[in-house]
């Protein structure tokens, strides 16, 4: 406990010193705070996947989605920096983070459905499909275009993201909320779809978004994937 509690202190601190490094000039030196706040959430999902017993493939699978955050977090950070390439950047940041989902949503079927409840695979395809909708619609509305080029990749990583905090919901309903584990990732993955609906609008909305726009975006982004690394500590 006491290691976990180190590791989610300095990676707070990094975090926060990352978001005011982004609120006030973002440069090179911005990703590097980045990177750094971001390797403690790894950290702290390896040393829960080495110390806390049961449920192996949920703490793999959860583990592998959170180094594929830590990825997304590198890659997207370049975005700043090369802007002529500022779309293969998004792209690549935009895989990586689908990936870390699609790892998020297979950690938490095979380890937590339970045989018998066919409903609980298809509700939360219904969900994501519904979500996926309705965030289309409304982000359009809001003035957010993803371009041509990028339109399918973004329809494609919506469709991640919502299963992924669909899944969650469902495998939380599935075990009656009892379960601190899904309830914890459950809101991380709130957290997360909270932040990625305010990085849209950073990334693909004309203008220039308020300080305290991003930095909210981005304490949402660092609460989400603690919470989910530190899950574990509750199988």
């Amino acid at each position: 406990m006491v290691v976990s509690i180190i590791l989610l202190s300095i990676g707070a601190i990094m975090s926060a010193i990352f978001i005011t490094s982004k609120v006030i000039n973002y440069t090179f030196k911005t990703i590097i705070f980045k990177t750094v706040a971001s390797l403690f959430f790894v950290a702290l999902g390896v040393y829960l996947v080495a110390t806390t017993p049961g449920q192996t493939i949920f703490k793999v699978f959860t583990l592998l989605g959170l180094c594929f955050g830590l990825l997304g977090d590198v890659l997207l950070g370049f975005k700043y920096i090369t802007t002529k390439t500022k779309n293969i950047w998004i792209l690549a940041g935009m895989f990586a983070f689908a990936f870390g989902h699609i790892f998020y949503i297979l950690g938490l079927f095979l380890g937590f459905y339970i045989q018998g409840n066919v409903l609980f695979i298809i509700l939360p395809f219904v969900t994501s499909s519904v979500l996926s909708c309705l965030y289309m619609i409304i982000s359009r509305r809001l003035g957010v275009h993803f371009g041509r080029t990028l339109f399918p990749f973004a329809v494609f990583y919506i469709s991640c993201l919502t299963l992924m905090v669909s899944t969650a919901f469902y495998m939380t309903l599935l075990h009656s909320f009892s379960l601190t584990t899904l309830v914890m990732f459950f809101i991380g993955a709130v957290f997360f779809t909270t932040s990625d609906c305010m990085l849209t609008g950073s990334y693909f909305k004309k203008g220039k978004r308020a300080k305290p726009y991003v930095a909210i975006c981005s304490i949402c982004y660092y609460v989400a994937q603690f919470l989910i690394a530190f899950s574990i500590f509750f199988l």
